[in-house]
């Protein structure tokens, strides 16, 4: 578990000390051991960190590898609205 937690924190790039961006790492590291038990894909984790993130940071601009997590891009419009709900 740890591994695959390793692995997929490659795609997420770490911030600079005590940073929004670092939170993101935090809060993805330890809700992801969580929701492999799950069997919750690593998307619906992301999305989760992101969007508890983006409740006190609204403008916080996540930055994490579009390709492995294959998260939507969104429109100027969702942009606006906020963050993607399923």
């Amino acid at each position: 578990m740890a591994r695959i937690v390793k692995s997929e924190l490659e795609h997420i790039p770490k911030g600079s000390k005590g940073s929004t961006q670092n939170r993101l790492r935090l809060y993805y590291n330890a809700w992801r051991r969580r929701d492999l038990l799950r069997r919750k894909s690593k998307e619906e984790t992301l999305e989760e960190a992101i969007k508890m993130l983006k409740k006190n940071y609204p403008n916080f601009n996540p930055k994490f590898d579009r390709n492995f997590f294959k998260m939507p891009k969104r429109s100027p419009l969702q942009r606006l609205t906020g963050w993607i709900k399923r």
